[in-house]
């Protein structure tokens, strides 16, 4: 059997066991395999530096991934393979039955699972489950995201705004209507609350998933629980949302931790933020950037690519940030994108080193004294403006 056959065979196997699933199929090929594509959805997790054909979670939540093959390339397979064995607590070779015998002994020794396919029939060989892979945490928070269809936490990271207490405002403007259009929510922001960028407001609500992205927006389920705990800080109106914002030079997190705690809670509702914090958390003292990109390259790859790296390749380049540093992951020379500034610069969005640092110093991540880089990113000195978690 080729490959797309054995692909549509072992898709029929995961929805029978009642498996979620996702696929990756490079775009030159995703013709030949669009009834897969249709079926399962399509993802962009990477275990060290290569993209599982399948991935997801077992009916017992957990992690599996598949390599598929057709009738050649078996030792490749279990190469490809065992590398996800770092992100996986399963890892599978499929292929055809025939081929894939010759190799048996070999995938089953390095404690692969097998799947044989034939045109009747397919086998599976389950290996024992693995508890110590390290990058399980950065895949599974990955997998649970795509499955709850949030937006990209490369958008939180890329938020405007320095102050989070705003993207609070549609919470309360949604209290008292059952739905607002969009262009609606705008006059209101500007004329109740004042605030003259209001799509701004607008984006960080949807993006932390607080109103709904629609013709007529609705608060959310998380929505209307951020707006009744304001409601629980004695905050119902708009003036009431301003006059929370703590006066220059000082942040939410020392003037009403009970916000920064609210406000902390919708960033850490996405996987990849969670972790990120969690990384940060582990960290005492100051913390050249450098030395944070050595941290999510080599332990949260994914959080590294999607948080911090632009998704759109910047005037004069053919690549995005993200896709020049997974080509250095794949390769193998990631410990170059933390050891050369030149890269990491080209890699990273700059609104990293103000909004964001803003934002996560008022939600009581990074300590108040941590600085921020509003100037051109290339004038930026990691060693004078190091990040400085809030212990």
């Amino acid at each position: 059997m080729e490959e797309p056959e054995v692909f549509e065979k072992v898709v029929d196997d995961l929805e029978d066991r009642g498996y979620d699933a996702f696929v990756h199929v490079p775009g030159s090929h995703s013709t030949r395999y669009r009834s897969v594509i249709e079926r399962c959805g399509e993802h962009r997790i990477s275990i060290g530096g290569r993209f599982p054909d399948v991935i997801g979670f077992t009916n017992t939540n957990r992690i599996f991934a598949i390599e598929v093959k057709g009738t050649g390339d078996m030792l490749k397979g279990i190469g490809q393979a065992l590398t996800y064995q770092q992100g996986a607590h399963i890892s599978y070779l499929a292929a055809d039955s025939k081929a894939i015998r010759q190799v048996s002994s070999v995938a089953l020794s390095k404690g692969l699972g097998m799947i044989e396919v034939d045109n009747t029939n397919s086998e599976w060989s389950n290996p024992a489950v693995t508890e110590a892979n390290v990058h399980v945490q950065d895949v599974a928070g990955q997998l649970k995201y795509r499955l709850q269809r949030r937006g990209s936490a490369g958008e939180i990271a890329g938020m405007a705004l320095t102050q989070p207490i705003n993207f609070l405002a549609p919470t309360l403007i949604l209290q008292e209507r059952e739905s607002v259009s969009k262009a609606a929510l705008h006059d209101i922001i500007v004329d109740e609350y004042d605030f003259h960028a209001p799509e701004h407001i607008y984006d960080g609500a949807v993006v932390l998933g607080l109103i709904s992205d629609e013709n007529k927006s609705k608060l959310t389920d998380r929505g209307r629980l951020a707006g009744t705990m304001l409601n629980g800080y004695g905050v119902s109106e708009l003036d009431e949302l301003e006059q929370l914002k703590p006066p220059r030079g000082t942040v939410v997190a020392d003037e009403h931790p009970q916000i920064a705690t609210l406000l902390r809670s919708q960033y850490t509702e996405h996987p990849e933020i969670r972790l990120l914090f969690q990384a940060l958390s582990e960290v005492s003292g100051e913390l050249p950037f450098p030395e944070l990109v050595e941290i999510l390259v080599n332990q949260y790859p994914n959080v590294f690519l999607n948080v911090f790296c632009t998704a759109n390749p910047s005037p004069g380049r053919s690549e995005s940030g993200r896709e020049q540093a997974r080509a250095l992951i794949e390769s193998g020379d990631a410990d170059q994108i933390f050891k050369d500034e030149q890269i990491w610069k080209a890699a990273v969005r700059s609104n990293i080193f103000q909004n964001f640092v803003q934002q996560l110093k008022h939600i009581g991540v990074l300590a108040p004294e941590t600085s921020g880089h509003s100037g051109k990113l290339a004038d930026f000195d990691p060693s004078l403006k190091p990040w400085i978690p809030r212990e």
